[in-house]
């Protein structure tokens, strides 16, 4: 019995040890569209498409048609040089009232959060014609959730973002970009639905209120079983002493079995942050 509690007690502190938090608020984040008014400090983003496509496909810079948010996030505190495991992720924005779509279109054609070419942007000095701003990429990392839709108030919105296509994009803003990682709202809805309404306005980081986009990662050092910020013998012996259980923390892939694939993973990453 005794032998039980112990190990539960390291099993749930190990678990506490080794996942770590980020979550903040963009450090920038403007409204990209030609006609934009105050696009650099707007308490209001606004996104829309053409109804067939979120990413105007004739250019880099958005036309008429076309409506992005572009933000980006300092990850302060996540030291460079290792590669790290992301657990789940998830951005959420908070849409004014009203809105001006329906549960069911924005079901349809959700906001999307995608990756950004570059973080070549600030809200003091942007500038809508300049050739270096970021394109918006083609991978989708998430769309939203209309779970908390409602009419009479603001309302949350999730957008979980897909863990293994986003993970290489963490690493490589923490390893390759300064710490610096962006994102690119855009969608599909088109305005013209409602009468010119029919678009995504959620708040901004410049609301008064503090209800701008929140990004949230929980994360590990890849392989790092035990927390301790090192991959190495003592990861490997707690995923052979698990194999065969369901053991979550020993799990590293996840997939409800401590296995080959986990013992793998501690073996590729090997030496990582040591």
């Amino acid at each position: 019995m005794r032998v039980a509690v112990i190990t539960a007690s390291l099993s749930l502190c190990i678990s506490v040890l080794a996942q770590q938090v980020y979550q903040a608020q963009p450090t920038d984040d403007v409204w990209y569209y030609d006609q934009a008014f105050n696009p650099g400090f707007t308490a209001i983003l606004r996104v829309w498409g053409n109804g067939q496509y979120a990413v105007d496909p004739t250019g880099a810079r958005p036309a008429l048609n076309f409506s992005y948010a572009l933000a980006k996030w300092r990850l302060d505190g996540i030291p460079a040089g290792r590669q790290y495991q992301v657990l789940s992720a998830q951005i959420t924005v908070v849409q004014t009232q009203p809105p001006g779509y329906t549960r069911e279109e924005g079901e349809q054609f959700p906001l999307e959060a995608r990756p950004l070419s570059s973080t070549n942007f600030t809200e003091t000095r942007w500038n809508f014609n300049d050739p270096n701003n970021p394109e918006v990429g083609s991978e989708i990392f998430g769309t939203s959730r209309m779970t908390n839709y409602r009419t009479d108030a603001p309302f949350a919105i999730p957008i979980p973002l897909e863990r293994e296509l986003f993970e290489s994009y963490f690493n490589a803003a923490i390893n390759q970009n300064n710490g610096e990682l962006g994102i690119g709202f855009v969608s599909r809805l088109d305005p013209g639905g409602q009468g010119g309404t029919r678009f995504y306005r959620f708040y901004s980081r410049n609301d008064a209120g503090g209800r701008g986009p929140v990004l949230q990662i929980v994360y590990r050092v890849a392989g790092d079983v035990n927390g301790d910020g090192c991959t190495n013998d003592t990861d490997l012996l707690l995923v052979l002493f698990n194999f065969g259980t369901n053991n979550a923390q020993a799990d590293l892939n996840g997939d409800g079995v401590v296995n080959d694939a986990d013992l793998l993973q501690v073996l590729f990453n090997f030496g990582n942050s040591c």
